[in-house]
């Protein structure tokens, strides 16, 4: 296959994700175009957990202090127990909020929220990924490799645009990258395990022009 052949995948990812970048924001401008993304924002499902909670607030502090007021002005012997009151409304205030809490991070997402991190994802891949490790490849710079590499282990942002547009997994393409720069006679077997755990196409021809050589 040699340097072109690898050259030739990376390529084949960079179009890939420019094209799905066009397309997402051809998808949006036509949602934009129809007032779809506005129609989204509306029928978004409504939750009155955050409105429960404000009056609940606001009614454990008027009872509490009318509680206060009464236990004052009554005798001694009839005095109210705050305690019993205060421990359910506490209750009444900690379930919705635990609520809240789940139910926030189950909400769905919108077909327009779902485009644009589809372009994110795809943008971050392109412009921190491909495209550097196309130029590394083309000089066979192997310390910029290693950069890459770096970046892959050390960007929680490139990490999860990897996982999560399915282009392997970084750690495993961080190693194939890592072997590769510092690659010497004596390591075919590392090299030919790696190559078979990697599902990168463009990483495993690259790797595979070791075990060539």
């Amino acid at each position: 296959m040699g340097k072109d052949g690898v050259l030739a995948e990376i390529d084949r990812r960079i179009k890939r994700l420019e094209a799905e970048i066009s397309m997402a924001e051809e998808r949006m401008r036509h949602l934009e175009g129809i007032g779809a993304s506005t129609k989204y924002r509306t029928i978004r499902r409504k939750d009155y957990t955050v409105h429960y909670l404000i009056l609940m607030g606001a009614w454990i502090i008027t009872g509490t202090l009318a509680l206060i007021f009464m236990k004052n002005r009554l005798p001694h012997h009839l005095n109210v127990p705050l305690t019993p009151y205060l421990l359910m409304a506490l209750v009444l205030l900690v379930v919705p909020g635990i609520y809240l809490l789940l139910a926030r991070g189950e909400m769905p997402s919108t077909p327009m929220e779902d485009l644009e991190e589809r372009e994110k994802l795809a943008r971050i891949l392109l412009n921190r990924f491909y495209r550097p490790l196309r130029e590394a490849v083309g000089r066979d710079d192997r310390e910029r490799m290693k950069v890459i590499a770096d970046e892959l282990l050390g960007n929680p942002l490139l990490a999860s645009a990897i996982e999560r547009m399915a282009e392997g997994d970084p750690k495993l393409n961080a190693y194939a990258l890592y072997l590769y720069a510092n690659y010497k006679p004596g390591l075919e077997d590392e090299v030919s395990e790696t190559v078979e755990k990697l599902t990168n196409r463009p990483l495993k021809a690259l790797l595979l022009e070791l075990l060539k050589g």
